[in-house]
């Protein structure tokens, strides 16, 4: 099992560092690559970031500032070349709260081949979540709980929660077949990236097979904390 884990950034230095240092405690797993996604187009913030965190390796466009979708798009070219079996996609400002085993995740996402990814629920965000008490509590109807046994593991059960809703670029994991649909141009990017899952399917399953996972049971409640109050890039 080889896991590219791939954060993106767009200049917010300390939501970063918070962002890596937590990863660095709380996430575990097969980790073959690591990469920073920097999208500020700044030279001196692409140098910055190199010498700060020599263990990561530290890439970006080399057409300048591509926005929300383009550095996507950009990234999952360069990550289909590397060929990992799966990556841990992550936005700059995201912490992890507990530990989380990407072998565990990814596991269960290969015996379920129905599942574009596996994401990890942040807080309430927004007047309809902040209303419902959570992502999950705001379409409760819409997800429906699973479980697998596993002996070797601790913990022995692992949950997780399914749905059709979308596919989204919070923190989540999943197969290297999802990078062969590229990223779509224009705006709306996730929103039309999860419809054509939806509708056309990946990896030899069918549209209407396909579904989306949040790890861990439905009372479980938060794994990363989103930190990013301001957005300063654009393109979404």
């Amino acid at each position: 099992m080889t896991i590219a884990v791939c954060v993106f950034t767009d200049g917010r230095v300390e939501c970063l560092e918070r962002t890596l240092a937590s990863m660095s405690l709380q996430v575990s797993g097969g980790i073959s690559r690591r990469i920073i996604w920097d999208d500020t187009g700044s030279d001196d913030h692409w140098y910055y970031v190199k010498a700060k965190h020599p263990e990561w390796r530290v890439l970006r466009s080399p057409n300048g500032r591509q926005g929300f979708g383009g550095a996507i798009r950009s990234a999952w070219e360069v990550l289909r070349d590397m060929n990992p079996s799966h990556v841990l996609h992550c936005e700059d400002d995201f912490v992890f709260e507990r530990p989380v085993d990407l072998d565990l995740m990814a596991y269960v996402i290969d015996a379920n081949p129905h599942l574009a990814q596996m994401a990890l629920r942040r807080q309430a965000w927004g007047p309809v979540e902040e209303a419902a008490g959570g992502v999950v509590e705001s379409h409760p109807d819409a997800y429906v709980e699973r479980f697998r046994l596993m002996p070797a593991s601790d913990p022995p059960v692992v949950r997780w929660l399914e749905h059709r809703l979308w596919f989204t670029t919070n923190v989540s994991l999943f197969r290297r077949p999802i990078l062969d649909l590229g990223w779509p141009d224009g705006p709306h990017s996730e929103g039309v990236f999860s419809e054509r899952l939806r509708t056309l399917g990946f990896d030899g399953t069918a549209g209407d097979d396909v579904k989306f996972g949040y790890w861990g049971a439905r009372s479980d409640g938060p794994w990363v904390q989103h930190i990013g109050t301001t957005r300063v890039g654009g393109g979404y």
